[in-house]
């Protein structure tokens, strides 16, 4: 029925994915399957399928909990739910949480096929203009390189949103958090994407030479300019560019930058003449701006002229449930550098990895990962981790004891004896992250709640605000 359309079918049953499968490729469909919710997500997150027949009931993330994601992240992809529990209450709750429709098992595969094909045509007349077949515009550049989890969703959700407008962005957050890897996805998802993505790095630049390198210069404007030069803005015409820690800019620069943004104009150093600029600007910074601006190191005015939206990207101890994600994909890349077969983690390494708070956020757990590829042979086990200290605070909130290795004591009791603090912390940070929603926090750690409250008791986790 169709030769280039992508379906993508989970269940926790892998036979039933096999045989759906079959069914699916004989009819002339290229066919992925997953058999958890986790491993669909991921899927989406390398390629959007063009249909999505996933079970409802399945261990881990249920197929409720991946719709939702899904519709946050395409909400016109067709998800067809699979159920043994047929219900009218299962299919309102369905149809509500956006599914395109609701099929019982067991069923007759010719059903299943008109279904796919309807959900099909629907899909194809709604995005054939946006997407004029474009695989590029199937990838979700967030997802594909930070994760799924649902803090990494939302805000893929929300670059998307932004991606498609002129609107000029502010990103915030910490050293490391990949505020340029979402700014350069807003541009790769804009209509600007064919024009070119320039980057500055406003405290690398000497504040004397700042204008210059934005603006541009004339012949003579100053010693050393021998000719004339185009600034950033100008090379930038047409697409975007990315201020890097903006708040690196002198007071009298931000008046400068403020100005060019409102007019939408430029003068060059030694120039009299405006030159119109068509350029979408991004800016992003670690700091807090309330903070800057109280101080008067930031202009309260270019703060409301660049934040038209803004985005958070929150630290990687926020988000732990990324870290096995990155760390697969890190080690894959340095595989592919080194040319090296490394398989992956121990479960001690992995447990040292998701325990640590990475105060450098991904790019220090990426040099991490590298350097532990590097002098692994088959797996990357903990004694590879150089510069992962163990004993550092574990938690920003500092909670959690730190851990002592005791001379003489085997690695692998050692991590045994030690596993208890790391869950602790691990539900501790997942509390603070759902402002201590506990059926929330249950649903996010995949564990039962009345398993949850016989752990807060147990670690005696307290909520701070009573």
């Amino acid at each position: 029925m169709s030769d280039s359309c992508d379906i993508l079918i989970v269940d926790d049953e892998e036979m039933m994915c096999l045989v759906l499968g079959g069914v699916f490729e004989d009819a002339g469909y290229t066919v992925r399957t997953a058999t958890s919710g986790e491993d669909a997500l991921r899927l989406v997150g390398e390629k959007l399928p063009d249909v999505i027949l996933m079970d409802i009931i399945m261990p881990g993330l249920s197929g409720m909990e991946v719709l939702r994601r899904v519709s946050s992240i395409d909400e016109t992809l067709p998800v067809i739910l699979m159920t043994a529990m047929a219900g009218i209450s299962g299919a309102v709750e369905a149809m509500r949480s956006g599914a395109y429709d609701y099929i019982a098992k067991p069923f007759h595969n010719e059903d299943l096929l008109k279904l796919v094909g309807e959900a099909l045509k629907r899909r194809k007349t709604r995005s054939a203009i946006a997407s004029a077949g474009d695989p590029a515009e199937q990838t979700d550049p967030i997802l594909h390189n930070m994760g799924t989890s649902a803090v990494i969703t939302e805000l893929a959700a929300r670059t998307r949103k932004v991606a498609k407008s002129n609107f000029d962005v502010l990103i915030t957050g910490e050293t490391g958090v990949g505020k340029e890897l979402i700014a350069r996805a807003i541009h790769s998802m804009s209509g600007r994407s064919d024009q070119p993505f320039i980057p500055v790095d406003c405290g690398a630049i000497p504040e004397a030479l700042l204008e210059s390198e934005l603006f541009g210069h004339e012949e003579g404007a100053f010693t050393d300019a021998r000719s004339q030069k185009k600034g950033k803005f100008e090379l930038a015409t047409g697409g975007t560019i990315f201020l890097d820690e903006v708040p690196n800019m002198s007071w009298q620069s931000q008046a400068k930058l403020l100005r060019a943004l409102q007019d939408r104009a430029i003068f060059r150093v030694g120039g009299s003449k405006p030159i119109s600029i068509d350029v979408r600007v991004i800016a992003a910074s670690n700091n807090e701006f309330q903070e800057l601006i109280d101080e008067k190191r930031f202009r309260a005015d270019l703060f409301y002229r660049l934040r038209e939206f803004s985005i958070h990207v929150p630290a990687l101890r926020e988000r732990k449930g990324d870290i096995p994600f990155l760390v697969d994909r890190f080690l894959q890349q340095t595989n592919e550098e080194l040319g090296k077969e490394v398989q992956g983690c121990t479960t001690s390494a992995m447990d040292a990895l998701i325990m640590y708070d990475w105060p450098g956020n991904v790019r220090q757990l990426r040099s991490t990962i590298r350097g532990g590829v590097l002098q692994a042979t088959h797996i990357v086990d903990i004694n590879h981790l150089e510069f992962l200290d163990i004993g550092d605070t574990a938690s920003s909130g500092g909670e959690a004891p730190p851990v002592h290795i005791e001379n003489g004591e085997p690695l692998k009791d050692h991590v045994k004896k030690h596993i208890a603090q790391i869950e602790r912390q691990i539900i501790l940070e997942t509390l603070r992250s759902t402002n201590w929603n506990k059926a929330k926090t249950a649903r996010v750690l995949q564990i039962a709640y009345n398993t949850l409250l016989s752990k807060i008791n147990d670690y005696d986790l307290q909520n701070p605000s009573g």
